[in-house]
């Protein structure tokens, strides 16, 4: 399995994803025996992904450091294909933080590619704090891939703190020199989505799908395959005046009315209540909104009704808690 896969890869299944394991060699170590067991289970009739999860979890705490390395990063790369971002960010890092050589008969991960990992899906659960903690470990790499993501990360990063147009400019400036450069080659097809997705700028699009035809990226803006939700893509500014498109629309004196602050997006309910109580013990009057996706899937969001002043936003943050607004509709 390729741990680098690109933060908005195709949506794709668990078995098929697990089917990629099957082509590994003949298992003999207690790792790759771990691993092979989880993948014959996994196709099980009514399998629980959950108790299998923590059964391989278990199983990790009490291997050896090899072995627990290569379970971790199992752990964490299934977890975020099931958009379990919080559970994978915690696996990479448990992973990353394990000198050990590689288990015979699995994959072989650098510390560097965990500790990226643990940045995608700290973005991808909403935590750009903790992405930007995770970088700084890395930002001094001597590795040219590992600069190019650490410089596409620190993008997006950039992205999740926006809160007006004018906060687009700087990372779709950002953005558009890193379309242009040769160190930045690897991590092109991301760059070319991000920018297509802020700005609605078909030119981008266009330049996706005719250099990079084969890519998960490509696939995405042409419709053909679905992309995983996370809070990432759904906190990201969409602008298509950010290049200086014809802005009269704009300048008829109106401003959306902001209705709330949203404080935090998630899968897990329970982590939903945690960040009210939070709220409620710093003094804000916080509210649980649930919002069923189309596939199915039950998003827990808490917001903060925005006060008579337009000032809530700031004392948010002035408490320590990251918001976006949420205009009426």
């Amino acid at each position: 399995m390729y741990l680098l896969r690109r933060d908005v890869t195709a949506k794709i299944t668990l078995l098929v994803l697990l089917g990629m394991c099957l082509s590994l060699p003949c298992f003999s170590a207690s790792a790759a025996q771990v691993i092979q067991e989880t993948v014959i289970k996994s196709r099980e009739a009514d399998v629980d992904i959950t108790q299998l999860l923590d059964d391989v979890e278990k199983k990790a705490e009490s291997a050896a450091l090899s072995d627990k390395r290569a379970l971790y990063a199992f752990l964490a790369s299934l977890a975020e294909q099931l958009g379990m971002y919080d559970k994978a960010t915690g696996w990479y890092v448990e992973a990353a933080g394990i000198a050990a050589n590689p288990a015979p008969n699995t994959t072989p991960y650098t510390t560097e590619q965990l500790v990226l990992s643990a940045v995608r899906c700290s973005l991808n659960s909403g935590n750009w704090q903790q992405a930007e903690n995770y970088l700084g470990y890395i930002r001094n790499s001597a590795n040219a891939e590992t600069v190019s993501y650490v410089k596409l990360y620190s993008v997006w990063s950039m992205l999740c703190k926006t809160n007006t147009k004018e906060d687009l400019l700087e990372p779709v400036k950002l953005l558009e020199a890193y379309a242009e450069l040769d160190s930045m080659k690897n991590v092109r097809p991301e760059v070319l989505l991000t920018l297509w997705y802020v700005t609605e700028d078909t030119t981008w699009k266009n330049k996706l799908i005719k250099d990079h035809k084969a890519s998960p990226e490509a696939a995405l803006v042409s419709g053909i395959a679905q992309m995983m939700p996370s809070p990432f893509w759904y906190f990201l500014p969409k602008d298509p005046l950010v290049l200086g498109a014809d802005s009269s629309s704009q300048d008829d004196g109106e401003e959306e009315a902001v209705v709330s602050q949203q404080v935090g997006f998630f899968q897990s309910k329970t982590n939903a209540e945690n960040l009210v109580q939070r709220l409620k013990d710093a003094g804000f009057t916080p509210k649980i909104k649930e919002e069923v996706r189309a596939s199915g899937t039950t998003y827990y969001m808490v917001v903060v009704p925005e006060n008579a002043e337009g000032s809530m936003g700031l004392k948010l943050k002035s408490a320590g808690f990251e918001c976006y607004p949420v205009f009426e509709n």
